[in-house]
């Protein structure tokens, strides 16, 4: 019988018992944790590369055209750079990809099979430092990976059992962003996950757009956030009519398919979406099964007032909150062995990011949260039935910022 995971035993803990004593205080970091821990390297002054030319290319709309590394280079800034700063409140970065608590900790590692040598990708200072030399067999054959390592040592003590999931979720929705730009400068990649190790391996593709694709890219990045208010967040008046509802379906279609195609344990946790709707024009209100083919209805009552009392923070408004899925595993996938439990999370991540760029529409965005009664979800979900658990949510807004505030005279 494969071992059960202490990942998984951990984020019961967290998600059934919330023990105070293990929330309290910044915890050590495990074995598993430290695997993943970015640690600098010693000075590199000699050896590191100054990226400020290729930041400059993407923020004054140039096109990308070098070598690998440089295209290459060029996606990572794009998805992880900020796309807006907003101060003065409480999560004041805002990039392409969601991060909990604005905290955007991950670190790069390039390995470049090339040169035989392992390089920090300094986001910050914009340089590509050289951490050491490595054999040229410890990269794919196209010459380059990309490892994401991450900084346990930002997350809150409420996160101690938490933040190995936090970590992975945040992977998948950077791949998905990774993979989506990539494609568009002629990177490739393919997702690799093992017990002390998250990343992916680059490969050269034929480019799929330009200028303008990057373009819309940022300004998705710009717009798709939702923490711009300081004391919570509140949701706009929105529209969720028949048309959104079937383009949701067709993106959770292609999302899925996508990530069985990425992830091979997609078809072990038997990935199912279920639907919160409240009424809406061609929408009738209830809780749904996400089937092949359409909706399989299990309740019709409106469950989104259900929604906010289970919902575990309370500087949050669902009353203009018109439709909320919730991403529903294998209850046996808590199960598996920490390289099972990684790869459940990078790929609900992954799909949730799938979802919220085919939803985005300058109006409509997706906000993903994990931040609920567990038990209390469960049941309206009517898991128990499905032999089910929640793990990952997505409502769907619309956001306050982007309505205009008129002017002060």
């Amino acid at each position: 019988m494969m071992p059960t995971s202490r990942l998984a035993e951990e984020e019961f803990a967290f998600r059934y018992l919330s023990p105070a004593l293990a929330t309290s205080q910044p915890r050590p970091l495990d074995m598993v944790e430290r695997r993943f821990q970015f640690e600098p390297g010693d000075d590199d002054s000699g050896r590191s590369i100054d990226l400020e030319h290729l930041f400059r290319k993407l923020v004054a709309g140039q096109p990308v055209e070098g070598d690998m590394r440089e295209r290459l280079l060029a996606t990572l800034m794009q998805v992880h750079q900020p796309g807006c700063v907003t101060p003065l409140t409480g999560y004041g970065l805002h990039a392409s990809y969601p991060s909990p608590r604005a905290y955007y900790p991950m670190q790069f590692l390039l390995r470049d099979g090339a040169a035989e040598c392992l390089w920090h990708v300094d986001m910050r200072q914009l340089r590509l430092r050289w951490l050491r030399s490595i054999p040229a067999c410890a990269t794919p054959s196209s010459g380059y990976a990309l490892r994401i390592m991450t900084d346990f040592g930002v997350y809150a003590p409420l996160y101690n059992l938490f933040r190995k999931s936090l970590f992975a979720l945040e992977c998948g929705h950077f791949f998905s962003e990774f993979m989506r730009v990539g494609a568009h400068l002629g990177i490739g990649a393919d997702v690799g996950i093992a017990t002390d190790a998250v990343e992916l391996g680059l490969r050269d593709v034929a480019p799929e757009h330009g200028v303008a694709v990057r373009e819309a890219h940022r300004r998705f990045a710009r717009e798709r956030n939702s923490g711009r208010f300081f004391h919570g967040f509140f949701p706009a008046p929105s529209r969720f009519c028949a048309d959104h509802l079937d383009r949701l379906l067709a993106a959770i279609a292609d999302a899925t398919s996508r990530a069985a195609s990425l992830f091979p344990g997609a078809a072990r946790v038997k990935l199912t979406a279920k639907l919160c709707l409240r009424q809406s024009p061609g929408v009738a209100p209830g809780i749904y099964r996400v089937v092949p083919g359409g909706l399989e209805q299990l309740s019709a009552q409106d469950p989104v007032d259900t929604c906010e009392r289970l919902y575990n923070y309370m500087a949050f408004n669902f009353r203009f909150v018109p439709a909320i899925l919730f991403w529903c595993v294998d209850e046996l996938a808590y199960a598996g062995d920490d390289k099972d439990f990684l790869e459940l999370n990078v790929l609900l991540g992954y799909v949730n990011q799938q979802l919220i760029h085919a939803m985005f529409d300058g109006e409509l965005l997706g906000r993903p949260f994990r931040s609920y009664d567990q038990l209390g979800i469960d049941q309206l979900l009517h898991n128990a039935g499905d032999g089910m658990r929640t793990y990952y949510g997505l409502m769907l807004v619309r956001n306050r910022c982007n309505d205009a505030l008129g002017t002060l005279r």
